[in-house]
Parts: structure tokens; sequence; C-alpha cells
């Protein structure tokens, strides 16, 4: 079943026009990233390259400053870092001109605390509200963290029920760029370091566009480290970019501007 793009009058986010009110098909393209690490200062680096704003960071306000060094050894480099902006890196503007969504608190595996719903609020809850602090910006949206293993249908339940998330990104990629089905369940159509990811950008650009489309793109910047990738997004955002501005099917949207595009036509969640 194809979901049309809202048509009754142009839809705006913070009074900044997402896409125009011309009842026609869109490719939507947006990126996002987790942990609220150093390397996102070399991913806002590519974007401002090229004036992309498209991107949603999700951080972890329970961990500011908090440097994971066990992580390059366990992907197989020590050299790489893990290191988390402190409260003070970040309130200098870091994010400033980005969407800052939801990671949790404490970055812990949620379904363990399906018999908890007050775990869940103070995870969940709590991150948005400092987030909202941060930013001035309430968010909607959130990254599961530690991937889809790591919740439950009564976790995504319990989220819905005590807080104010309404979408939220898993990390199975879909390879397809059909719109999501729920989105408390929203799957990316591949990882940023995916050997696949430039190709199914030229894929995206060069569809006719014939219903609405989402290319989806997610990663960790640690990830780019390990596979020396930083030149391939480069060439991703490069490629995705100037096809934007040839052509106005395609619309470059951050996480919950898609969201507020296409709430009243995708459920959040299974009724």
């Amino acid at each position: 079943e194809t979901t049309e793009a809202p048509t009754t009058e142009e839809i705006t986010t913070e009074e900044v026009t997402i896409v125009p009110n011309d009842g026609k098909p869109k490719k939507f393209f947006t990126l996002s990233f987790d942990d609220g690490i150093t390397q996102d200062l070399k991913v806002i680096e590519i974007l401002k390259k090229y004036d992309v704003t498209c991107v949603s960071f999700n951080i972890n306000t329970g961990l500011y400053g908090a440097n994971w060094d066990w992580v390059g050894p366990a992907i197989g480099d020590p050299t790489i870092p893990h290191q988390r902006f402190t409260e003070e890196e970040l309130k200098t503007g870091i994010y400033d001109g980005y969407e800052v969504l939801v990671h949790t608190m404490n970055h812990p595996s949620l379904k363990n605390y399906d018999k908890r719903a007050s775990q869940i609020k103070k995870e969940v809850g709590r991150d948005a509200d400092n987030i909202e602090e941060l930013t001035g910006v309430r968010p909607v949206g959130m990254a599961w963290p530690g991937g889809d293993t790591e919740y439950t249908d009564k976790t995504i339940e319990l989220v819905l029920e005590n807080t104010d998330i309404r979408f939220a990104r898993g990390t199975t990629s879909t390879y397809n760029f059909e719109l999501p089905e729920y989105f408390m369940k929203w799957m990316p159509t591949c990882s940023a370091i995916d050997p696949h990811c430039l190709t199914l950008a030229q894929q995206f650009i060069d569809a006719e566009c014939t219903e609405d489309m989402l290319f989806y793109v997610w990663g960790h910047g640690y990830e780019q480290d390990l596979a020396n990738s930083w030149d391939k997004f480069d060439l991703m955002i490069k490629t995705i970019a100037e096809a934007a501005e040839k052509d106005d099917s395609i619309v470059l949207v951050t996480n919950a501007e898609f969201y507020q595009l296409f709430k009243d036509e995708i459920p959040a969640w299974k009724e």
C-alpha cells in the first residue's frame, strides 16, 4: 500500500518548510548517528561541506564525557577512540543547527526493564528532558540502544505509555527505500559503512519516483574510523546533495521532519 505525502498544506517544523505541497511523490533522504562521540565532529564537517543538515544525532545524557575505551579493542583496533562529549562541550554548540534525539540516559538493554516501567521512564524520558534543556527542542524520537536484539514489543509499549517518544530507529538494514510500517520499529536502509551504501545511493537517485521513497542511512562515527571510509561517506553526501540540487523530487529531511510529515499516515505501533 502506497503512503502518499500530505497535500493539504505545506508542512513546517520550526518554521522551516520541509517539502513543497505539489502533490507529487518524493524521495526522502535522512541520516542518524549514535552515542554523541567525538567523531561526530568529522560527520558535521562533511555535512557542512555540502550544506546538508538532514541528520539526527542520538545521545546519552547520562554518559557525558564517558570514555568507552573497551570499544576499540572489541572491534579489533585499540587505537580507535569512543569518547563522548562532555556536557560543557555540548553547551558550546557542537550540535547547533542539527537535530538531537534520545538514545537513553545510560545506553542499557531496555528489554531488561520490561517489568520496570519506572526505569524506562528514567532512561528514555529523562534523556528527552535533558536534550530539551540542552537544545530547546523537545525530542519525539530515539534510536534503540544496542540494536534490535535489546528491546521487545513490551519495551515499545512501555516507551509509548511512559514517554513522549513516538518513533525509534533500529539497526537492521532493509536494503530498500520503502517507508516504515511502524515508526517505533523504524529500520534503516543501511549503515554508513555498508559496502552497498554508495550503490544504494545511486539507485535511489536514479529511481523513478512513482511513490514516496525513503533512503535512511545510520551509523556511529567510530565505525568510519574502523572501516577507513570517511572518503566514501563524503562521496555519498556529495552525491546526494548534488542530486537534490538538480531534482526537486529528492528531499533531505531529519528523522523528526520525516515523522512530522507521515505521523498521520504511519502508526507509531500496532493498534
